[in-house]
């Protein structure tokens, strides 16, 4: 039987400071490792071995092919989460948009559970 491979750790892709600063504290508070980059290309690499991707909205106009992975979420600052970001989420098929510091308990609820189901 072919071996199972090994899950990488949730990526975050953002350029922008403030999303990354809010991801920081979720990574604090789910207690699990979170790579960061701001990179499309370096994001994607690998992403269906990993259990969660976190794109930024200030990205989510670049990505012009869905991303495959365990789950793919879409993160806007409250103020930012208007129709044209749910819009680019649901063409390149994002499974969740979601905003913080709002949704942050929700984001480390998945990181957590995630983490838990796929070893």
């Amino acid at each position: 039987m072919a071996a199972k491979p090994a899950w990488l750790a949730p990526v975050v892709i953002t350029a922008s400071h403030w999303l990354g600063q809010e991801l920081r504290q979720v990574e604090q508070h789910a207690g699990c490792e979170i790579e960061f980059t701001s990179s499309i290309p370096d994001g994607r690499r690998n992403a269906r071995r990993r259990p969660i991707v976190i794109l930024g909205a200030d990205l989510v106009t670049r990505v012009r092919k869905p991303i495959y992975c365990g789950g793919f979420v879409v993160v806007a600052a409250l103020d930012f989460a208007g129709p044209r970001t749910f819009g680019h989420a649901a063409r390149i098929s994002a499974s969740y948009v979601i905003a913080l510091p709002n949704a942050r308990e929700w984001l480390v609820d998945q990181l957590l559970n995630r983490g838990r189901s796929n070893p």
